[in-house]
């Protein structure tokens, strides 16, 4: 919340909201804000003039100190909603009166925070009960909480999901590697583009679905969703970005680290195997999972016990938990260590990495693990 010595910051944010007459787009989710607002600024930024929050600026207080910085002749204001604090997303949507609202999926994150998933989707469905009376919900549909809050918005919803009941939706899907991937988007009033992005794990798919329900609302020509997504767009630094370097392939995931994040990145990089020699995994602790902590970090080694990945290097505090539980299950030929820190990780690449090798890196924010990104990158291993 804002401080008593910035109450007038936020009256003037509030006073300055009032007039500014263009539409506000507030996206929430505990995984892909970040992505999900990148294509949809992306779509709307070639189409007219839109004022993109910074990666930032999720938080009440930094959403209304950026407001103020908002000139008056943009199409279109798009940021991410976070959820922070109790009773912030209500706050936060008061303030920005949102036309339409993008809730990507309900899990984990900030767990430790709200005690229970079931509280962190109440507090997430408070931007679907701030949009405007005639805007629109976007919600994904093969959530279970956010399906539950396309029953109860009162304005009008579209659905977006892997599967033909939701009114967007993909299929015919194909990874190609390095590549990218490619897919058709399918409307459920019958048309359909395929297009092909720079993008390599599912939870982009998801992402690409709720960018086009949106741009869809101010009836952007598909022609020019699928020009902007394959030619303009870039994975946002942390969100699966792929890098190539000497003779391996680098996925940066190192972002946040939430048993969701894990799901997605773990299946993303077991897509490499037909363009690999190995793969190997770096994962760090997964934050804010609180009284679940160890059991979290359990199960995430016995899940990827099952994936057909070679080396599997775990850092921080729990990195023994999913060490030992991975281990359990004794698969020959799968190289496994556990560190501590950050430091000692790269300190041991060198005998991780080698040529063509597909190396993914899952971190979060508690532990910075971009030191590893930038080590590999700038061949100081």
């Amino acid at each position: 919340m804002i401080q008593s010595g910035n109450i007038q910051s936020l009256d003037k944010a509030i006073s300055y909201r009032n007039r500014l007459t263009f539409p506000f787009i507030g996206i929430t989710g505990s995984n892909g804000k970040t992505t999900t607002k990148g294509m949809l600024c992306t779509i709307l930024g070639t189409f007219g003039n839109v004022y993109e929050f910074s990666d930032h600026s999720g938080s009440y207080r930094r959403i209304a100190e950026e407001l103020l910085n908002i000139p008056h002749d943009v199409d279109w204001a798009v940021t991410k909603v976070g959820i922070g604090q109790h009773k912030e997303i209500s706050r936060t949507t008061k303030l920005l009166n949102p036309y339409i609202g993008i809730v990507t999926n309900v899990g984990e994150a900030h767990l430790a925070y709200h005690g229970s998933i079931a509280a962190i989707a109440k507090e997430k469905m408070q931007l679907i009960f701030g949009i405007q009376s005639d805007g629109t919900a976007i919600v994904n549909f093969d959530n279970d909480y956010t399906r539950n809050m396309a029953k109860k918005a009162s304005v009008k919803v579209k659905t977006f999901a892997l599967n033909e009941y939701a009114d967007y939706y993909a299929s015919d899907i194909e990874h190609h590697g390095p590549g990218g991937m490619s897919l058709t988007i399918r409307r459920k009033i019958g048309s359909r583009f395929r297009l092909r992005m720079p993008i390599y794990s599912m939870g982009d798919v998801y992402n690409s679905l709720a960018a086009v329900a949106a741009a869809d609302v101010f009836n952007i020509p598909d022609q020019h969703i699928t020009n902007t997504l394959e030619h303009d767009f870039i994975l946002p630094e942390g969100r699966g970005r792929l890098y190539q370097r000497n003779d391996f392939t680098l996925i940066d995931d190192t972002h946040d680290s939430t048993p969701q994040s894990l799901l997605k990145s773990s299946k993303c990089l077991a897509d490499f195997k037909p363009f690999s020699n190995r793969l190997v995994m770096i994962l760090g602790d997964m934050a804010g999972l609180g009284y679940k902590t160890l059991d979290l970090h359990k199960a995430a080694g016995h899940y990827l016990a099952a994936m057909p990945i070679d080396v599997f290097l775990f850092v921080g505090k729990n990195a023994e938990i999913m060490m030992n539980a991975l281990n359990a299950y004794r698969i020959k030929k799968r190289l496994v260590k556990a560190v501590p820190t950050v430091d000692r990780a790269i300190e041991i690449l060198k005998e991780l990495v080698s040529a063509g090798d597909t190396v993914m890196i899952e971190g979060n924010e508690t532990q910075s693990h971009s030191p590893i990104v930038d080590a590999l990158l700038k061949e100081q291993v």
